[in-house]
């Protein structure tokens, strides 16, 4: 009896360690699967064509998704007087499925009139209206107020400037009305120190450089109307 109790207990041994080993093995197994889809591709595939004396853009381009700046892809078109420059699309519009970006590939854009913004201020910068180290108050010293006396125009294109929000809820007649969103900025305190860290200004950016360029310009044009003369209406011109 014992024997068989002895023979029954060796052979439950062998079929639990046989089970453990199935299970190890199909773990391994389900791992070397799972990492074969999930792997992310090595080569990045650009297209598309740059004009000669513009090849150091391509070469940032792939750079941008070689270092993994672009998580999945992009594309990129520049003109330059009126004449196509650069014109590139690489990467994948879906990684995980390796869906290649295409030329037409449609994404989505954000907030890509800060860029017109703060274009309009480097042209002022350009004409030597303002400096990127001019302290708003310069120009407009009831923004100072609260403790804002040393942002300078720098600090608000980078997001530094502690206004990434508004306290005062804003009507869309307040948004129309340049004068009184002044006074609405003028009184805001803001959220952190100013120059000691970053905050995405998603909604002030534009008010707060609104406001600088009125005060700036010689002519005393909204942002809208300085980008419409001088940039705009100037597309391909020498001036």
């Amino acid at each position: 009896m014992s024997e068989k109790i002895s023979t029954l207990n060796s052979v439950h041994f062998v079929i639990q360690t046989c089970l453990k080993w199935f299970k190890a093995i199909a773990i391994l197994i389900s791992l070397w699967i799972f990492g074969i889809f999930k792997r992310k591709p090595k080569m990045i595939h650009v297209q598309g064509f740059v004009e000669s004396g513009f090849e150091d853009v391509k070469e940032a381009f792939v750079q941008n998704l070689e270092s993994n700046w672009e998580h999945q892809g992009a594309s990129l078109t520049v003109f330059h007087k009126n004449k196509l420059v650069v014109d590139l699309w690489g990467g994948y519009s879906d990684k995980e499925c390796r869906r290649l970006w295409q030329k037409d590939t449609i994404s989505v854009a954000f907030s890509s009139t800060k860029a017109i913004a703060s274009l309009c201020i480097a042209l002022l910068v350009d004409k030597h209206l303002i400096s990127y180290d001019d302290k708003i108050t310069k120009f407009w010293p009831e923004f100072g107020k609260h403790g804002k006396g040393a942002v300078t125009i720098q600090w608000v294109l980078s997001h530094l400037s502690g206004l990434a929000y508004f306290d005062t809820p804003i009507t869309e007649s307040d948004a129309r009305d340049w004068k009184k969103m002044a006074k609405i900025i003028e009184n805001e305190k803001p959220k952190w120190e100013p120059g000691t860290a970053v905050g995405y200004h998603a909604i002030t950016f534009g008010w707060i450089c609104d406001q600088i360029i009125r005060r700036t310009d010689p002519q005393q044009r909204s942002l809208t109307q300085f980008f419409n003369d001088e940039i705009r209406g100037n597309s391909g011109k020498q001036k």
